[in-house]
């Protein structure tokens, strides 16, 4: 009963721990959504850009291989011809690491070497750290056994642990020290990442792994590299932790479980013995609609002693094949107009028996499951940039394979 003059207070109290859990995993959800739509967009640029480059890549590098063989240039050619034959295998291994990086939107699990995986990261940024008087020392365990995981995000948490490093160190002194420690703990494979930069307070410390946290200005980041890492290796099972005190540096820890497969040593691929080439002389179709790269594999075909007839035009070689044969077909996969498997594709219909008999050459392999379809069916193929003597040596073994 209410009287005059009085107030009558009603309180409605009600539980919002499972709202502010299931917003706290929607926003998680969002979060991850995001980022793989940009790695998506990565990775499709590096894809085209690999092919981009792989292309006079492979011009460069068969060319100036195939000048070094001649024994009548100067001694200053020859050197300058490595000087080319070393900056172009440089480019290979940073489009190669490209690739790895981009495919992290994929993921795709094998058996890798986590002491070449951290190497290769480490390429990435060698040319500023060496700018910015970093030293980067490794204390690798030799004995560790390889791992199985994703490459591409695996790195992509070792890029962003380094960059973070650097930015911290720049910050504090010009230089400092990175050092990378590798050890065996019961059934996980431990690195450990530490850095002698300005370290953080307890209270950023607490929050680094938060999504959209950060200490950096709107430019330089957006607060989800760690956040992200986090994520990557609990896909894997993993660990990941931190040590820092504020002026003492700041270390990450990351855990990650060991399988029973072999050892990284029984993982080694053995160097293959030299191939004896065919005896007899073979006719090889050439198709690429990239002219230097036509005249590069000619070249390497006639040195040994094989008949090649190269195509810009698809749709002209395959008229040529209603009327001639030929023991091999080396074709390229991206080409305008026809791609390598549409031209595949009619070769079959018209002459199954060249089904087994076709070579093909891509700058592409990150195109979306074109390697996974080249593998299923058993399709032979061989990846630009390719030197001469690997073009020579699988052109031997398929020779010798098809000809006797």
């Amino acid at each position: 009963m209410e009287y005059e003059g009085q107030i009558a207070d009603i309180a409605i109290v009600r539980d919002l721990t499972a709202n502010k859990q299931a917003e706290l995993e929607n926003r998680k959800l969002r979060d991850k959504a995001e980022m793989a739509s940009r790695l998506a967009a990565i990775g499709e640029m590096a894809a085209g850009i690999a092919h981009e480059i792989n292309n006079p890549l492979t011009g460069v590098i068969g060319f100036s291989e195939l000048l070094a063989t001649r024994g009548d240039l100067p001694k200053e050619v020859m050197a300058d011809l490595q000087i080319i034959n070393h900056g172009s295998q440089r480019v290979v291994e940073i489009v190669k690491r490209l690739l790895t990086f981009a495919r992290q939107n994929k993921p795709v699990k094998t058996r890798l070497d986590v002491h070449e995986l951290l190497d290769n990261t480490l390429e990435f940024r060698s040319y500023v750290f060496k700018t910015a008087n970093i030293e980067v020392i490794r204390q690798y365990d030799p004995k560790l056994p390889w791992i199985t995981a994703d490459p591409g995000q695996l790195q992509q948490v070792f890029l962003n642990i380094f960059i973070n490093a650097e930015q911290a160190m720049r910050k504090v002194h010009d230089g400092g020290k990175i050092t990378i420690t590798t050890t065996r703990k019961d059934q996980f494979l431990s690195i450990r990442i530490a850095d002698d930069g300005p370290g953080m307070t307890p209270e950023v410390k607490a929050k680094i792994f938060q999504p959209f946290f950060t200490t950096k200005g709107p430019k330089d980041g957006t607060g989800l590299g760690l956040s992200l890492a986090m994520a990557i290796i609990l896909d894997h099972h993993g660990t990941i932790e931190v040590e820092s005190e504020y002026g003492q540096g700041t270390a990450f820890t990351i855990n990650l479980p060991l399988d029973s497969e072999t050892e990284a040593s029984s993982n080694r691929t053995a160097v293959s013995p030299p191939i004896k080439a065919s005896k007899r002389t073979a006719s090889i179709m050439v198709v690429d609609d990239e002219e230097h790269i036509c005249q590069l594999v000619s070249r390497v075909i006639e040195q040994m002693h094989h008949k090649a007839e190269s195509f810009n035009d698809p749709t002209q070689a395959l008229l040529k094949l209603e009327s001639d044969s030929y023991d091999l077909i080396l074709l390229d996969i991206s080409m305008p107009g026809m791609s390598g498997l549409e031209f595949y594709s009619r070769i079959i219909a018209k002459r199954p028996e060249l089904a087994d008999r076709v070579i093909f050459m891509t700058g592409d392999m990150a195109a979306p499951g074109l390697e996974a379809r080249l593998k299923q069916t058993d399709l032979m193929y061989i990846v630009k940039p390719f030197q001469p003597a690997a073009l020579e040596q699988f052109l031997s073994k398929v020779l010798k394979e098809q000809l006797g």
